[in-house]
């Protein structure tokens, strides 16, 4: 891999420019990225100048004034060129936590209020896609968009045929023509951008942060793999009423057109609205924090984009306060893999316990800090306390206080202290998701601190998880023993009966003591196996009932369970 330098983004600049199936003009473009870039900045250095002859009054007026007027010249920019500015504004006016408010609401209109495409063109790709007319494929077709997004827009259709539950309203999702090439010229820019930062921050690893962004961008372009995505999402909440997720038509469905059962209800900021549908959006909170404790500590696959485009609350009919949480675009998800979910489950788990020797030991562990490095555990475990007494206690309303210098003062302390610091690639995208729903969080319960709500399904969900391994671990033994006894007992009763064992034990009791041994075996591993069974499907909820390994222990439970009564039955019958 090439290492980022001013010269190859302005090389890899020139040859996008000059690629063939590229619109014009993408120099301008990538212009126009980077000047509004310095124009913002340089709004700020020059207050940072005058400040200190500004009355306070004045220089908050001035600063109120400066986060407005920037915000509308980010959020007219970014609609002039769409694309992958468009994913940079809704992330932005998600980050109510950390950004002013100026910020947040003028830039909310990116979440489901960008202009859309033609639909002459969207009729194109629709054609080139799935080889005819929208007209010809659906019984209906809306040529008015559901909604507009970064990569595409969304459209209502009707079936032809229903599926198999009946359903025929789907909402299709169709990529932008030449989406991919204006991509590629907003990922140069922002890399011109990042270089520059790198430059003045030399401490925070921007190229880590770029690959990575650059590696979701890809992700979300490639329609095939968000439904794949879509599909396991959808499998891992059957059985929870709560959460509704759409499925995936695959007939008319490919790597620039997905098609989706359509799912609906009301957007998770609206918070007018759903209090006047009789929701408390408290109880949204927590449910929303639950849905992403499951994800991350049972699931190990999490949606990466709660984004308030993304997220719907859905009243139940006649169930006054009910509600589902709708998920839809599936583009970001991320999987987490065994060694990474084991030390993420400890980390979290100690986290709530606030005990700082297991968060140093948990961060190394997941790879947030080098095994090999200068400083000892002692050096990590001051610097996970300063964090956690700064920020553990602190809600989302006392954190907007806390100005953007304070957390890059924060951040270089700890990189001063422990310089070998490093941000595994796959929490670059469970902090954008985790800085969305704190976001979103303290908007629906602003009193609320997020970890005191992922607090009682953190622990409920990872002691669940390691409970349940634990106990066939620690069973093992216990159950080969078991399972072995049986058998040695029936070999000594064989041998007792053919003369091959001699005792000095003459009592006509012997035999049935050893025959009432057996079977105290045989019926306690029949137990153990029934109970085992019945307490994993217990402890899962009904979602693990329907997956074949579900299946598998009911029915092991069962067969257990008859055996184990017949035994006893067989046993009470033949007492005397």
């Amino acid at each position: 891999m090439r290492r980022m330098t001013l010269r190859t983004c302005l090389l890899d600049m020139n040859t996008q420019s000059s690629s063939s199936d590229t619109p014009p003009p993408l120099w301008g473009r990538a212009t126009r990225i980077l000047w509004i870039s310095f124009r913002i900045l340089i709004g700020y250095f020059l207050l940072y100048l005058v400040a200190p002859v500004l009355s306070s009054r004045r220089k908050v007026q001035w600063m109120e004034r400066l986060h407005l007027e920037n915000a509308e010249r980010f959020l007219n920019t970014t609609l002039s060129l769409k694309g992958l500015m468009i994913k940079v504004g809704q992330f932005m006016s998600a980050r109510v936590d950390l950004l002013p408010k100026a910020y947040t609401k003028t830039l909310s209109s990116l979440q489901d209020h960008v202009p859309p495409a033609p639909f002459s063109e969207i009729r194109e790709r629709i054609i080139d896609e799935l080889g005819d007319t929208p007209e010809a494929l659906f019984r209906s077709f809306n040529a008015i968009p559901l909604a507009s997004a970064s990569f595409g827009q969304v459209h209502q259709a009707v079936l032809n045929s229903p599926l198999e539950d009946g359903t025929l309203d789907v909402a299709v999702k169709i990529q932008y023509p030449h989406i991919e090439a204006i991509v590629r010229t907003d990922l140069r820019a922002i890399r011109i951008i990042v270089y520059l930062l790198q430059k003045i921050f030399a401490h925070i690893r921007f190229d880590i942060l770029m690959r990575e962004f650059d590696r979701m961008v890809q992700m979300e372009l490639n329609y095939i793999a968000e439904a794949k995505n879509a599909e396991k999402f959808h499998k891992q909440f059957l059985g929870d009423d709560r959460i509704l997720v759409p499925r995936v038509v695959w007939e008319y469905t490919t790597e620039r057109v997905l098609t989706l059962t359509k799912v609906g209800g009301i957007k998770i900021n609206c918070f007018d609205e759903i209090r006047t549908a009789g929701i408390e959006t408290q109880a949204v909170a927590r449910l929303l924090v639950e849905s992403y404790m499951k994800q991350i500590l049972l699931f190990q696959f999490f949606h990466g984009d709660p984004h308030p485009g993304n997220l719907f609350v859905q009243p139940i009919e006649n169930q006054a306060g009910q509600f589902r949480l709708v998920y839809v675009d599936f583009g970001l998800m991320q999987e987490i893999d065994d060694q990474t979910d084991k030390g993420l489950r400890r980390m979290i788990m100690a986290i709530i316990n606030r005990d700082i020797p297991a968060i140093a030991r948990g961060l190394v562990e997941v790879g947030f800090l080098a095994k090999e490095g200068g400083q000892g555990e002692s050096e990590i475990e001051r610097v996970v306390l300063f964090f956690m007494d700064r920020y553990r206690s602190i809600s989302p309303r006392a954190f907007k206080t806390i100005t953007i210098k304070d957390i890059s003062d924060d951040f270089k302390t700890i990189f001063t202290i422990y310089s070998a610091l490093q941000v595994p690639n796959i929490f670059i995208l469970a902090g954008r998701a985790v800085g969305m729903l704190n976001g979103i969080c303290s908007q629906l319960d602003p009193d609320a601190n997020i970890i005191d709500l992922a607090q009682p399904y953190a622990k409920k969900f990872a002691y669940k998880k390691q409970g349940i391994k634990e106990l066939f671990v620690k069973g093992k033994a216990v159950f080969s023993a078991l399972l072995a006894l049986p058998a040695a007992l029936q070999s000594v009763l064989e041998l007792g009966h053919s003369g091959g064992v001699k005792t000095e034990m003459h009592s006509k009791g012997v035999e049935t003591t050893l025959l009432k041994i057996y079977n105290l075996a045989y019926r306690s591993l029949l137990g153990l196996v029934a109970g085992a069974a019945i307490f994993y499907l217990d402890q899962n909820e009904s979602f693990v009932r329907l997956t074949p390994i579900g299946i598998l222990l009911g029915g092991v439970a069962a067969i257990s369970s008859i055996l184990f009564l017949v035994s006893f039955i067989d046993g009470f019958e033949r007492k005397p």
